[in-house]
């Protein structure tokens, strides 16, 4: 769970300047509600027991965000009980609603997510929905305690190029005032789209450190900004042998980072992927 300890750090230049970008759109454009859960159907994951993208033609409108379903029939089932099909914490990630001081609104992906007892729970990625469920019952139990504040806290901010797109980099509000960066999972892979390093893992971890280094800056951040990470690669003995490398584009060794043996990532030539959590105040 996201059970740690954050440094509370003076905000850069860069961070102060991201949000209060933000803090400047328009009130129309602010205000204009938006699409839930990536535009997936919340009813299909009961009726077909998976995610299924839904259509522009059946829209619903509900807590002020655009609902989407597959076709009438979910439509209808959710405008009759939106309470027993929407996700819970408006769809917003169920771990990070669970953390205490540092409960939070985060994305999601859609096909991380689970039931339990009938509620539709939702995490940032397939990971962090594992390591809810293996204690469902109290994460449920602090994030419906903090849910009534972390309901008003700001939306997520999604930081954009040069991060990826999926998963997004965002930049969080947490409920004790500070912020996080959260830095979505980097393969080695150049700005052109192109894998770096094929089969070497020194060279795929300069790479992923890279990346990392220019989503942080992007958000305002720094390497010594970063709480813990959460690595996912595909031969952990191979990786630790590189560990030199780690302080230079991680940060400082954490008891909170951990190495999640993968048997495969989201394509065959990378050899690592990692997720950055860096503490801003």
């Amino acid at each position: 769970m996201w059970e740690v300890c954050l440094p509370r750090l003076e905000p850069s230049a860069a961070l102060v300047g991201l949000l209060f970008a933000i803090a400047l759109i328009p009130t129309a454009q602010s205000e204009e509600p938006k699409l839930s859960i990536s535009g997936y159907d919340p009813v299909a994951y009961f009726t077909d027991g998976k995610p299924v993208q839904g259509k522009t033609d059946f829209e619903y409108l509900w807590h002020k965000l655009r609902w989407r379903f597959a076709d009438g029939a979910h439509r209808d089932l959710f405008v009759s009980h939106p309470d027993q099909y929407a996700p819970q914490y408006d769809g917003y990630c169920a771990m990070g609603a669970s953390a205490d001081e540092a409960a939070h609104k985060d994305t999601v992906d859609p096909e991380a997510w689970a039931i339990v007892e009938g509620r539709l729970y939702l995490a940032h990625n397939r990971y962090w929905i594992q390591k809810w469920q293996e204690g469902a019952e109290e994460n449920i139990r602090r994030a419906d305690a903090s849910w009534q504040a972390v309901a008003h806290l700001p939306d997520p901010v999604i930081v954009g190029s040069p991060c990826a797109a999926s998963p997004p980099t965002t930049v969080v509000s947490l409920r004790d005032g500070g912020h996080w960066v959260v830095v979505g999972g980097q393969v080695a892979r150049d700005q052109a789209g192109n894998v770096v390093g094929n089969g070497d893992m020194r060279a795929q971890i300069e790479q992923v450190g890279k990346n990392v280094g220019a989503c942080l800056k992007a958000a305002g951040a720094t390497v010594d900004d970063i709480a813990f990470t959460v690595t996912s690669v595909r031969t952990p003995a191979e990786f630790e042998r590189h560990a030199d490398l780690l302080p230079r584009y991680f940060g400082k060794p954490s008891a909170e980072s951990k190495t999640v043996p993968a048997a495969q990532l989201s394509n065959p030539d990378y050899l690592l992927e990692v997720e950055a959590f860096a503490a801003v105040k």
